[in-house]
């Protein structure tokens, strides 16, 4: 039998990033600033590899990446190379949520060992993920969460000035190499954000 997962709260994804950024600090005797260092911490904290490869997909779903456990590595689909290449933040989020899933869905990440169930699991990040199963479902949503305190620390966030943020929010969420939609959710949840800036958010204004 796979391993339950359950629903996890903010805090705990909170706490959890904490900690592997932490872990990734102390390994390379740098400090972590954004944009973070996704692509390091996967291949040289964790050990994990990232390759390309075609991933088929269903009738009318994305699957932009996938970990293949035993392998260790994350496998990134090269039908989305175009999006990858024009947008900022899929890539790097994809990566994040990746790992994410070694994190939370391991038996034991340091030694590389997935209780999974019979046979290999693939784990993939999902464009709509309305069809999948409750336990499918949950992880996928916890990976996400995690990815996106991940890539936005809420300390390293709420160190900057939030007007300056907001006068420059493409160019903000550029440099820290997150997309708009995942700046923008970051805010809210921090709870920083008044109704004057989630209008002018919605207006597109920089």
């Amino acid at each position: 039998m796979a391993r339950k997962t359950h629903p996890r709260k903010n805090e705990a994804h909170r706490l959890v990033a904490a900690e592997v950024l932490h872990r990734h600090a102390t390994n390379t005797g740098e400090p972590i600033t954004l944009p973070v260092p996704i692509e390091m911490i996967v291949e040289l904290t964790y050990e994990l590899s990232v390759d390309w490869d075609d991933i088929p997909e269903p009738p009318d779903h994305n699957i932009l990446g996938a970990l293949a456990p035993t392998a260790r590595t994350i496998v990134m689909n090269t039908r989305h190379l175009p999006m990858f290449d024009r947008w900022i933040g899929p890539e790097r989020f994809t990566l994040a949520h990746e790992l994410a899933h070694w994190i939370y869905d391991a038996e034991s990440p340091d030694q590389g060992t997935l209780d999974l169930g019979d046979g290999e699991e693939v784990f993939c990040r999902r464009d709509d993920t309305s069809t999948l199963d409750d336990t499918t479902k949950i992880r996928e949503q916890n990976a996400n969460a995690l990815a996106a305190h991940i890539l936005l620390p809420d300390d390293l966030v709420l160190a900057h000035d939030l007007d300056e943020v907001l006068a420059d929010f493409r160019g903000t969420a550029h440099a820290w190499g997150v997309s708009q939609q995942t700046l923008r959710i970051k805010l809210e949840r921090l709870d920083v954000l008044d109704d004057a800036d989630l209008d002018r958010l919605d207006l597109g204004l920089d």
